[in-house]
């Protein structure tokens, strides 16, 4: 801990900012470049969508691409920094005084860890709030298939082989699963065409498990008056875990909307694990950043005159690589409720903090 605080720990964190900072332009030049191309290529073939909008829409994604990538930002940015000292034998000249490899993890990991707080609640809210107008941009300029949003309100069709029903609402709540103002349209489809049957106007109708539950509705029927209604309830086959998906993803909920999310969810009968997986992640994300540097600064500390610098470095990318696809392969398992959401987010910095310990135990102790 001296050593952290001391003037030869900080010259090694702003070796460690410095490094993180310049791997960190690279990439955001990579991400604006290949996601305006990418906007281009999807919204830009069903839309006219111009460069300075096609840019705009990038810019919006940024933060949370940025938020994507940081994990590798600092693993790639702490071994440029390391490295940079081991090739210019500053790291010999550390050893050589005394310094003990483990002393290069605790910088390393404060750098990560303090990224990461910052990233979880600064850059992530704001980056929930760009990517819900990036969404909000992306649907006026194009249309889904069996939802639409925007000037006109939300669109949604049901239906099975006796009839569709044509729901149009005026907005969504925050939970994506009540909607108000809602407009409830009955067609008979069992004739050889279409026939208007029915048409119910509700102040809010909630999606529940089964059903839509309507409040304050009025009832109109061909050829009779309307007639009004405190409650119903319509039967439906939508997937409520479909609709929340579709209305707010977790990429548009921040690190401190996401808790009382998740307990309006329960509250409402749903189960959601996609949530819960993202508030696990956010919460296990400093710790994550910890580890990825502390992996960089692990892999680069054999000395140079010793060779295999190299492999080193490529055998530390390659852990971060399987750190990623461990992650990935976590998250879909919590996805179908085969182990718990915080066991999907929280091993895979875990095992990554014991393959960190154990690098520099075995480089250090032998």
């Amino acid at each position: 801990m001296s050593f952290m605080f001391s003037r030869l720990g900080g010259y090694v964190i702003r070796r460690i900012f410095v490094g993180v900072g310049i791997v960190l332009t690279a990439v955001l030049a990579a991400i604006l470049l290949i996601d305006m191309v990418e906007q281009m290529r999807t919204v830009g073939n069903r839309t006219e969508l111009s460069i300075p909008e096609a840019l705009h829409l990038t810019l919006l994604k940024t933060p949370m691409l940025i938020e994507q990538t940081l994990p590798f930002v600092i693993l790639a940015g702490t071994m440029m920094a390391i490295i940079g000292l081991n090739r210019s034998s500053e790291l010999v000249a550390m050893r050589a005084a005394g310094v003990s490899a483990w002393r290069f993890l605790t910088p390393a990991a404060l750098v990560g860890l303090v990224i990461g707080l910052v990233t979880i609640m600064a850059l992530n809210p704001l980056g929930a709030r760009l990517y819900q107008e990036f969404e909000s941009g992306r649907d006026d300029a194009v249309e889904a298939e069996n939802f639409r949003s925007g000037d006109n309100g939300v669109w949604i069709r049901q239906g099975n082989r006796d009839g569709q029903v044509v729901i149009h609402a005026d907005g969504v709540d925050a939970s994506g699963t009540v909607l108000q103002g809602a407009t409830f349209i009955f067609f008979d489809n069992r004739s050889e065409a279409l026939r208007f049957t029915r048409r119910i106007r509700a102040a809010t109708a909630e999606l529940r498990p089964g059903f839509w539950q309507l409040t304050d509705l009025v009832e109109a029927t061909p050829g009779a008056r309307p007639a009004p209604a405190a409650h119903l309830a319509i039967p439906t086959t939508l997937d409520s875990a479909e609709l929340i998906n579709r209305f707010v993803t977790p990429a548009t909920l921040s690190f401190w909307a996401l808790p009382g999310f998740i307990q309006d969810a329960r509250a409402a009968g749903f189960a959601p694990t996609r949530y819960e997986l993202k508030w696990q992640g956010l919460l296990a994300y400093p710790l994550l950043l910890a580890v990825m540097a502390g992996l960089g600064a692990a892999f680069s500390l054999q000395l140079q005159r010793l060779g295999n610098l190299a492999r080193w470095g490529a055998a530390g990318v390659g852990t971060g690589l399987f750190l990623f696809f461990y992650g990935q392969l976590a998250g879909a398992f919590a996805m179908t409720q085969s182990v718990p959401a915080a066991v999907a987010a929280w091993s895979p910095p875990v095992a990554g903090m014991f393959v960190a310990l154990a690098m520099v135990a075995f480089m250090e102790d032998g």
